[in-house]
């Protein structure tokens, strides 16, 4: 693998989505000249697409949030923090108070055994609850953390209930991997009604939630565009997007042989989330962090 380059932002969402909006403009007259021109940098342009750009992982949400100076010992809700990983993580690195709340009493009695193994219990909490019900009063949070959590709810329920438990002058930040500029509506409709263990899912773009933050009354002080990137380190680290993409062909090509073995609910759930790491590398769903000011 190549030296990665200094970093480069990805693209905004709105400026990939004019790509697929405008189609070809190329004359039908041109097309043999068209094609000479692109066999001439075929082969150069493959070799500059192989140069590896500076990616951010997960990770770099923590970063995102530092810049935003979360208040050490402050209140920390984590909405929807499934098995406590971020958890722990807000709490070892920030020092915060957290309190998780995820809806599966799984998920919370596996948060609580994380915080437990990891000697973090004394500053880590947690509950029941939905990200549109938070069992914590008004004005009381600090810091508000929420990965992977907006397309499973009702946006502007969830949105004004952030803004109810955040004190004036709080931050929140929410991650989501959204419908992507190349992704039919079709296709969206298809993936979200598919149970993958979440319950059920919405279609949501990136304007979908900004306009309930608006309308919940928070500001968003900063918006990042991750497109593929997590993806795309997941495909250098390891080939991980690559073997997802292996794994939808052969499920697609011979869906009997999985159904036989593992049954028909399984053989979907796999199916829909090998799509979802193919779909996140090539447009169709579109990673974007929302910083936010109560």
């Amino acid at each position: 693998m190549t030296q990665p380059l200094p970093f480069e932002e990805s693209a905004r969402y709105e400026d990939v989505e004019m790509i697929f909006a405008a189609g070809s403009t190329a004359a039908t007259e041109d097309a043999d000249q068209i094609g000479a021109d692109f066999g001439e940098i075929e082969e150069e342009f493959g070799r500059f697409l192989d140069e590896s750009l500076t990616l951010r992982g997960p990770d770099s949400l923590g970063d995102l949030l530092a810049g935003a100076d979360p208040p050490v010992g402050g209140i920390a809700v984590d909405v929807g923090c499934g098995r406590g990983r971020d958890a722990v993580r807000l709490a070892s690195r920030f020092g915060l108070q957290v309190h998780g709340i995820d809806p599966s009493p799984i998920n919370v009695q596996q948060a609580k055994d994380r915080a437990a193994a990891e000697g973090l219990d004394h500053r880590i909490d947690v509950h029941l609850g939905r990200a549109e019900a938070i069992p914590l009063p008004d004005r009381s949070v600090d810091v508000l953390w929420c990965k992977e959590v907006i397309t499973f709810t009702d946006p502007i329920a969830a949105m004004r209930e952030f803004r109810r438990v955040l004190r004036p002058g709080a931050v929140g930040l929410i991650y989501q991997v959204l419908t992507g500029p190349a992704m039919t509506a079709v296709e969206a409709h298809w993936l979200a009604s598919q149970e993958l263990g979440f319950g059920p899912a919405r279609e949501l773009r990136p304007a979908d939630v900004e306009e309930a933050i608006r309308v919940a009354g928070l500001e968003i002080r900063q918006r990042v565009d991750y497109a593929s990137e997590w993806g795309e380190a997941g495909q250098e680290r390891d080939g991980s997007a690559g073997r997802r993409l292996t794994h939808a062909a052969r499920l697609l090509r011979t869906p009997q042989r999985y159904i036989d073995r593992y049954g028909a609910a399984n053989y979907r759930i796999m199916l829909a989330d090998c799509l979802w790491h193919v779909y996140r590398m090539i447009g169709k769903l579109w990673g974007v962090a929302f910083l936010l000011r109560a």
